[in-house]
């Protein structure tokens, strides 16, 4: 619910007589509440798929917090110790991290690309296809 004050900024600033859509991948209760305050009416709810989704027992998921400086060496290698012909998705705060981090991998041996909004989608399905 991080975008939560980004999304009350711009209601505020919108016109009262507006159309309002939501799209969520999720229903929680959180996004529930905040459909019922900015839909004027009762939301209409379409569930494409199954309402009882539920993760993925074979995914795992690590954290590790560390400095800046630190990431790169850390993150090349994790990826030598897991990379079994596996593909792996990793995700960047920034486009300019999705390049450098898909250099790095690269450099070091990995096939790697970076996918964000300033690439081309033509080019981005031309390489995973």
């Amino acid at each position: 619910m991080g975008f939560e004050p980004q999304i009350r900024r711009i209601i505020s600033q919108i016109r009262p007589d507006r159309q309002t859509l939501m799209w969520s991948a999720t229903w929680p209760k959180e996004v529930q509440r905040l459909a019922l305050e900015f839909c004027r009416e009762d939301p209409c709810h379409i569930v494409i798929g199954s309402q009882d989704l539920s993760v993925n027992g074979r995914i795992r998921q690590n954290i590790e917090i560390m400095d800046g400086y630190m990431k790169r060496s850390r993150i090349a290698k994790l990826i030598d110790n897991v990379m079994d012909g596996s593909k792996i998705l990793i995700f960047t705060q920034t486009k300019r991290g999705a390049d450098q981090l898909s250099s790095l991998l690269s450099s070091n041996g990995c096939d790697a690309l970076s996918i964000h909004g300033d690439k081309s989608q033509a080019v981005i399905f031309f390489f995973l296809e």
